[in-house]
């Protein structure tokens, strides 16, 4: 009898673990040195959402500052209006780069949004597609990617937000650990 009260609660578990998914690929950790600098480089934005991408910068750079890594300066978000109409990232991206070379730091985290969603109708849910990079600021050379999508959420009620910051939680986890 015991067995029979534990199988609906076992089972209804295990059937809302499946409304959540993560797909992560990455290189190595960097193992980075203690008490290196970061900067934060303007996050790309390939999605059809607007600001997703200043969105994900903004969530990375206070993961980045949980886990207890310096990051120098303030978030290099453009206005609103011009993010709406795209912006020139590459020319912002340079410039944040050159600025986060004059501030000292040894490493830059920069990323692209691919995907910032919510599906519509009856399979309701949130997905998130997205990548990240290393940046050595010294010379500019990508030392880390990692790329992850993920889907739904604790029980299939998360909004994007929480489902982007597991992601980049599991990606930046992935890089420097």
């Amino acid at each position: 009898m015991k067995w029979r009260k534990l199988l609906v609660p076992t089972t209804l578990l295990v059937m809302l673990a499946g409304c959540a998914g993560m797909n992560i690929q990455a290189q190595r950790p960097l193992r980075p040195a203690a008490g290196t600098a970061w900067a934060i480089l303007p996050f790309a934005n390939n999605s059809e959402t607007p600001v997703a991408n200043a969105r994900a910068a903004a969530l990375a750079a206070a993961l980045l500052q949980s886990d207890g890594q310096r990051v120098l300066g303030t978030l290099p978000i453009s206005s609103r209006p011009q993010a709406l109409l795209g912006g020139d990232w590459r020319r912002d991206y340079n410039r944040a780069l050159t600025a986060a070379r004059a501030d000292g730091a040894g490493y830059a985290l920069g990323g692209s949004v691919d995907q910032w969603s919510y599906r519509a109708g009856i399979n309701a849910e949130p997905e998130v597609s997205l990548t990240l990079w290393v940046v050595d600021v010294r010379s500019g050379t990508v030392i880390w990617s990692g790329v992850g999508s993920a889907h739904g959420g604790s029980l299939g009620r998360s909004g994007t937000a929480a489902v982007a910051q597991r992601l980049i939680h599991r990606l930046l986890a992935r890089a420097l650990h």
